[in-house]
């Protein structure tokens, strides 16, 4: 190099310092873009569910809905059946995208795929055996009359999740990449496709199994669709071959799985149980409050979960890069806005909740005042915790929380389970309140204040150890 024009060390770090502010700015861009159009999707699934809803629920009758809100709450524990391959998938992709590292990114979605569809075609055998022989209406205490009808919706539905279990990885490779944006345009799309399917079906006069297939069908194909779509035009070198498949890559990818299994299984216990042990000991009609309460209380967590699917990767990123700083700047920004904004909803709640229900849904949803003060305390409380949650996945700092969730899910369970006979629902909720501050927030939260006291110490390393060639994002 011509020494007129070789940069001394202190331009370098100037140049390497320019870079950094690049891709500070060129994140939060992303994670910008991916709220704004994750909000206008959300936005228009919200407005979809303000009709779906009461539609489904004055067409199929509280009893009937509350089967039907149970088998959805079921029917998500088939995710579980990915692994945790999903989520390390998102880590995957975001470092291979920071080092422009296509192979990894190709190898790391092929395997991933790989199993997830291996998975799904053994369960579907192994549970197609078992539905045979299980009776479905003591399951849900639902009418002998709605027999055939609850047998037949619980086979679509476990149809329908298996075939979405390997089409989901699409939203992992948009997320790993930072093109959310993209991906909420298709969750959009399927939104309003299920609501079309839901009218459709409702105007047909449709029993409950068929109207389950329209309604949540249509989001499957819209999956389905959107996943052809990224591997045969988007970004035709994901595109899967067998010789991308190996050993070696299906291990990495499960021995960072199994910790956001743990997780997710603990986080399906806590969000899809209640249902099923309310119908169990109180009667599927008392789903219906429940149920509503809950989905009108979460509208309060749109915002964190517009952010926190495009803050991963864009953590993910930043740790491969180096760039500690922002992820620490980032993180206690998260955190302030989190709290200031659940605790601004739970306010709303209580005071409009119980008549905004009624206005809604109608009297047959509308909950106790007691649930509802409950439901609201709860949404604060998961609020803080999700956002610890994401920079932990992010990190891969995984492994106590995985403990405790999972020792948080029996918890719940065993309170839930003890307090409904005592309180009636409102004992299920308190059930999982208690169990996930005691067992859970407390050690999360040491794990936590761990892991930004390594970032700042990162940070504070001698430039030196640093690193000083950065590739530009693409």
């Amino acid at each position: 190099m011509n020494p007129a024009i070789e940069p001394d060390k202190p331009d370098a770090v100037g140049d390497h310092s320019r870079l950094i502010s690049l891709f500070n700015d060129r994140r939060y861009r992303r994670i910008a873009s991916a709220v704004m159009s994750g909000g206008a999707a959300r936005v228009l699934s919200s407005s979809l569910t303000l009709i779906s809803l009461p539609l489904a629920v004055r067409y199929l009758g509280a009893e009937r809905y509350g089967v039907w809100a149970t088998v959805v709450s079921v029917a998500v524990w088939v995710n579980l059946l990915d692994l945790g391959i999903a989520y390390s998938l998102t880590n995957v992709i975001s470092q291979a995208y920071a080092r422009h590292d296509r192979a990894t990114a190709t190898r790391g979605f092929a395997n991933a795929l790989a199993v997830t569809l291996g998975a799904a075609a053994l369960t579907g055998c192994v549970f197609f055996l078992v539905w045979q022989r299980v009776n479905w209406v003591a399951v849900f205490n639902a009418s002998p009359a709605l027999r055939s009808e609850v047998r037949a919706t619980v086979l679509v539905a476990a149809a329908l999740m298996l075939a979405g279990l390997p089409l989901n990885l699409a939203g992992k490779v948009f997320a790993g990449y930072q093109e959310l944006h993209t991906y909420n345009q298709t969750v959009a799309l399927g939104s309003l496709c299920s609501l079309v399917g839901l009218a459709v079906g409702i105007w047909l006069r449709a029993p409950m199994p068929i109207l389950f297939l329209l309604s949540y069908g249509c989001v499957t194909a819209v999956s389905g669709a959107t996943l052809l779509w990224l591997v045969l035009w988007h970004k035709p070198w994901l595109r899967p071959r067998l010789q991308f498949i190996d050993r070696d890559t299906t291990i990495a990818l499960l021995g960072t799985g199994w910790s956001f299994l743990l997780i997710h299984a603990a986080a399906i216990v806590v969000f899809s149980t209640d249902n099923i042990i309310v119908s169990h000991y109180l009667g599927a009609a008392q789903v219906t409050p429940y149920s509503i309460t809950w989905r009108v209380v979460g509208l309060g967590a749109v915002l964190q979960a517009l952010v926190f699917p495009a803050l991963w990767p864009a953590y993910a990123e930043a740790q491969a890069r180096g760039d500690v700083a922002w992820i620490r700047r980032t993180f206690s920004m998260v955190m302030r806005v989190t709290i200031a904004l659940n605790l601004a909803w739970a306010a709303v709640i209580v005071v409009f909740g119980r008549m905004a229900i009624r206005l809604w849904a109608g009297s047959a949803a509308v909950p106790p005042s007691s649930l509802l003060i409950a439901m609201a305390v709860w949404s604060v409380i998961a609020g803080f915790a999700t956002a610890q949650s994401c920079l932990l996945g992010a990190l891969n700092r995984t492994r106590v929380q995985a403990i405790a969730s999972s020792i948080a899910a029996m918890a719940n369970l065993a309170l839930s389970v003890f307090l409904v006979t005592r309180m009636g629902s409102l004992g299920v909720i308190l059930g999982t309140i208690i169990s996930y501050i005691v067992v859970l927030l407390i050690p999360q939260s040491i794990v936590v204040l761990q892991a930004v006291r390594d970032l700042t110490r990162t940070d504070l390393a001698p430039a030196q150890d640093k690193p000083t060639e950065i590739q530009p994002i693409a």
